[in-house]
């Protein structure tokens, strides 16, 4: 193995909190019993398990004695489920369709205690108990995602939902009850629950969630094809009067829609062949505010969409086509695309030399080609960088596995398909008792197995956590004539061969069913969307203005607008329920104006580059030119950076089920850090690079890179502290505090020390602290 010329890496100790340590000494036997009963076997125990937290939020009135109100139940094939506080000691973990908060008892092992500091509970809204869940129609009010950011001042938490439903909350609110604290403010302890400031639908399944601080928007990407971004009404004092919110702009509507005098909501519709968005980012202007969104869809396009400008086209950047970008999981099938991350110039840390650029000599890199066709990017393949890392667990694949060409395979359209959840079982009729084996202790699972069997055992207890239920949910709760689940409008489209494999492949053994239950994941179908009748409106100080108190025709809020960029239609958002349905079941639509091409990125050269991600393969592109020969600056491509190399191991199929995807991000600008995970179960850390000097080479330019610095948890640490392995349930990175933070974010000193906590489904636990040293550059993990 190849020693690196640049500043080594220093790695430490792996901190492990397993589920025993957490729950007692029957958190494995419970755990196991609960997967066993989704896979409809027997559970060990006499106890029948019971998903945990039931369906309805009030359900903490009965106190009864089971560790399966202990052990909170986790869902499958959703995005990233953990975050941590940017300012507080406050991790957040989605369980079922609650946010559990915890405060973090111990530096460094990160301890979390058995039972939530706080439980954030929102019921569904209207729409979205019409309209339901894709992913399980039976719960359809869990949690996809969940992120951490600032809207102007104040950081906040927000979760999206598999029924549409998206929510925010302010961190600080959260984090008065958690700590008890006086209100700066009111001089007064906190009052009452933290209730949301926010709560719209989006119309089907959303997945991917960002948040801009300076121009205080939200973007929630779904599987309607679009994007969907709130811009909170930034009112003041001496805001407009109710008479001027009645008037419905007309004419500019691209000045009226900057002029936030309302809350807005902006559908930024993508091209014709948009399919499902896993993730979104924004793009920004000169000044730092929000221009545009960049999304990923699920076949690895990346869409750029004006969010002011109307009639303006999408740009449109193509998924690579390379060979060593095949589905590990689903091979010979394309890798598809699952993440998209915007790096302003000032993420990059400078460096002098080609090694420390790329993380390999020039004489070990591979130059990869797109075709012209699809725009020619040049890009540099560092591939070679992951068996230099010292204790990577990634298995890299056979030569085999890289030798066909994805154009030489037939291409195979397969129809749109539902996935319940509770269907999952009948994949696993080749999996008896005995299968459990070494891998019998596992995670607690939503499958529809163990959903069967909590009938009438909803009560939960949590003993003396604090279970917040909205009081504006009251009206939020109509009688229940029956979920409606409707079929998308047009099927998912793979230009992929994935028949039977011959077995010279070793091809996947799972028949046509199983595959597309992977892939409904991130399939399109038509769930709905509910709009508070009560929302918050963002002052200028970056506060919301709580609405909930007034009568209703006191405020301006059955006059929030929506904004279509594509076509530059303006109307009122419609409130009622029927309206509201319409509205949001609406028949799909796309921005049908000749899409741009990669060309068009020219106005952000030197001033942006987009990492993309696919199921276990990392690409990040520039946009530059170089002035004197007009060559471009090289991309740069690492194939299979987080393999997984057990999707056909008998005892872990069924565990790890359509998780090939590299879908969980976070970036830490102060380190030049960015960490990806999988999961699979690993992450991998980026160090972000910059050429001092650009080397204007015959081929491109070779300015901007990325370093393979490490993949954790490294092989040492799975075998002492993931014997039974399980799938990542999220990711979560954030600094470290001081204390419990003071609530202004430099709690933790310079250069900062961050945490990285990793949370597997069987609920362990693994953490480490990561810091970067000033002098040397040197990124240390302890």
């Amino acid at each position: 193995m190849p020693s690196r010329k640049f500043q080594q890496i220093s790695v430490g100790k792996c901190h492990a909190q397993t589920a025993t340590d957490r729950f007692g000494d029957g958190a494995k036997i419970a755990i196991r019993d609960r997967e066993r009963a989704s896979l409809g076997m027997h559970p060990h125990s006499a106890e029948m398990p019971f998903t945990w937290p039931g369906l309805d939020s009030d359900d903490e009135q009965e106190s009864v004695s089971s560790i399966y109100r202990l052990i909170p139940s986790m869902q499958k094939f959703r995005n990233n489920l953990t975050a941590l506080s940017q300012v507080y000691n406050l991790y957040f973990v989605a369980y079922q369709g609650r946010i559990f908060v915890y405060r973090p008892r111990t530096v460094p092992t990160q301890t979390i205690p058995r039972r939530p500091d706080l439980q954030l509970a929102p019921k569904p809204s209207i729409a979205a108990r019409s309209i339901g869940g894709y992913l399980d129609i039976r719960r359809p009010h869990l949690v996809n995602n969940i992120v951490t950011g600032y809207l102007g001042t104040e950081e906040v938490v927000v979760a999206c939902y598999d029924d549409g439903d998206v929510v925010a909350y302010y961190v600080r609110e959260i984090a008065e009850r958690v700590f008890n604290r006086r209100s700066a403010t009111t001089r007064a302890s906190p009052r009452g629950p933290a209730r949301r400031f926010f709560h719209e639908n989006v119309g089907i399944s959303a997945w991917g969630l960002a948040v801009h601080q300076k121009s205080r928007l939200i973007a929630v990407s779904s599987n309607r094809h679009e994007v969907t971004v709130f811009a909170f009404g930034l009112a003041s004092e001496c805001s407009t009067s109710k008479e001027s919110f009645a008037q419905t702009p007309r004419d500019q509507p691209d000045a009226n829609v900057r002029r936030r005098a309302r809350n807005w909501r902006i559908v930024v519709l993508l091209g014709t062949h948009a399919d499902n968005v896993p993730n979104v980012c924004f793009i920004d202007d000169d000044d730092g505010y929000a221009e545009r969104v960049c999304a990923i869809d699920i076949k690895g396009a990346m869409w750029l969409a004006s969010i002011w400008k109307a009639h303006q086209p999408p740009i449109y950047i193509s998924p690579l086509c390379h060979p060593q970008l095949k589905s590990e999981e689903f091979y010979p099938a394309p890798s598809r695309g699952w993440g998209v991350l915007a790096l302003p110039e000032s993420s990059f840390i400078q460096v002098k030399t080609m090694e420390e650029l790329f993380g390999l000599p020039a004489s070990r890199v591979d130059l990869v080609y797109e075709p012209p066709g699809r725009g020619g990017q040049p890009l540099v393949n560092v591939r070679k960088i992951l068996n230099d890392i010292p204790g990577n667990p990634c298995r890299l694949p056979s030569a085999a596995f890289a030798t066909i060409v994805l154009n030489q395979l037939p291409p195979m359209v397969f129809p749109g398909q539902t996935m319940e959840v509770q269907e999952a079982g009948a994949l696993l009729e080749d999996f008896s008792d005995a299968s459990d084996g070494e891998f019998g202790e596992s995670e607690a699972d939503s499958d529809g197995g163990e959903e069967d069997m909590e009938e009438g055992q909803d009560g939960d207890v949590l003993d003396g956590a604090q279970v917040v239920v909205d009081a504006n949910d009251n009206d939020m709760n109509p009688p229940h004539d029956g979920l409606a689940h409707v079929d998308p409008p047009d099927p998912w489209v793979f230009q992929a061969a994935f028949g039977e494999l011959n077995e010279a492949l070793g091809a996947l053994e799972e028949v046509y069913g199983q595959f597309q239950q992977g892939l409904t994941v991130m399939d399109a179908a038509e769930p709905p969307l509910d709009t508070l009748n009560k929302t918050g409106s963002v002052s200028s100080d970056g506060k919301a203005q709580m609405l909930d108190d007034g009568p209703l025709d006191s405020f301006p809020t059955r006059l929030d607008m929506t904004f279509f960029p594509h076509n530059g239609l303006v109307h009122s958002t419609p409130r009622d329920k029927a309206r509201l349905l319409a509205f949001l079941e609406r028949p799909y639509e796309y921005n049908a104006r000749p899409r741009q091409d990669e060309q068009a990125m020219a106005k952000y050269a030197n001033k942006l580059h987009l990492l993309r991600t696919y199921e276990k393969d990392i690409e990040m592109r520039g946009f530059c030119h170089s002035k004197e020969t007009g060559r471009k600056e090289f991309g740069v491509l690492c194939p299979d950076a987080l393999n997984f190399g057990h999707f056909r191991d008998q005892g872990l199929r069924h565990h790890f089920h359509a998780t090939s995807r590299l879908n969980m991000f976070a970036h830490a600008p102060e380190l030049g850090l960015v960490v990806i995970g999988s999961p699979t179960g690993r992450v991998v850390l980026l160090t972000l690079t910059r050429m001092a000097v650009p080397a204007d080479r015959p081929e491109g330019v070779w300015e901007h890179g990325f370093r393979v610095e490490w993949v954790l948890p490294t092989r040492a640490d799975e075998e002492a502290h993931r014997k039974i392995i399980r799938p990542l349930h999220g990711m979560a990175l954030g600094p470290v505090q001081l204390g419990d933070g003071d609530g202004v974010g430099r709690s933790a000193g310079m250069p900062r020390r961050y945490r990285l906590m990793l949370h597997y489904r069987n609920h362990d636990i693994l953490s480490y602290e990561i810091t970067r040293e000033d002098h040397t550059g040197k990124l240390c993990i302890f």
